[in-house]
């Protein structure tokens, strides 16, 4: 027996189940795929930290602020300090001012109504989790 207790060989025999019955297409979807899902993956990890800069540096700003802009298809997090723009993640070589002339300055999120989407979002998951549902 060793080791491996009973629901342990059960998955296993499953996973190389399916490994046999569908890993030949896993590899040709891969070589098709691949190199687009990773960079795919490495955009939104990069997108990911932006925000994450972009939300430390208003919470350490007075009366700060971010709000999301589209620059040459790029999601960019401007952030501002009262009503004036100050930094934008990833950096741009525009002027702020240029890149939110035509944006809505209502949607800026503090990083106080970020956390609470934060939280908000967190409980909605555990929920469906318990609920069983998705």
């Amino acid at each position: 027996m060793g080791w491996m207790g009973p629901m342990a060989r059960k998955v296993g025999r499953t996973g190389a189940k399916y490994g046999a019955k569908y890993g030949p297409h896993a590899v040709v979807l891969w070589n098709v795929a691949g190199d687009q899902v990773q960079a795919a993956a490495r955009e939104k990890a990069a997108e990911i930290a932006e925000r994450r800069n972009a939300f430390a540096e208003a919470e350490a700003t007075a009366r700060g602020s971010v709000l999301k802009v589209v620059h040459r298809g790029v999601r960019t997090f401007v952030v501002f300090s009262g009503d004036e723009p100050v930094a934008a993640y990833p950096a741009t070589e525009r002027p702020f001012e240029e890149l939110v002339t035509h944006a809505d300055l209502s949607r800026r999120v503090t990083p106080e109504q970020h956390r609470e989407r934060q939280i908000r979002a967190r409980a909605r998951r555990a929920g469906r989790r318990v609920r069983g549902g998705r």
